[in-house]
């Protein structure tokens, strides 16, 4: 492990305390649908952010090329349930 990775795990670390913090908020101060929409935003860019940088590391390692499949973006939506 080298810099980067502490880097890389640190902000994984934060991510993981901001989503306890969004999540929180979300849960008791729904003030709008506005407020929620934006809630819900932060935390997707957020795990999508912080999970391709963990999935481009681990490409890195295993020399293999960086794929966006890998991680399911670009897959239709679920439906609604």
């Amino acid at each position: 492990m080298d810099k980067r990775d502490r880097d890389l795990l640190t902000g994984l670390a934060r991510v993981n305390t901001d989503i306890g913090k969004v999540t929180i908020d979300l849960l008791t101060l729904q003030t709008s649908d506005e407020h929620y929409a934006a809630g819900l935003r932060r935390l997707g860019r957020a795990l999508v952010t912080i999970g391709a940088a963990l999935a481009r590391r681990a490409n890195e390692l295993d020399g293999q090329e960086p794929s966006t499949e890998q991680l399911g973006i670009g897959a239709p939506p679920a439906p609604p349930t």
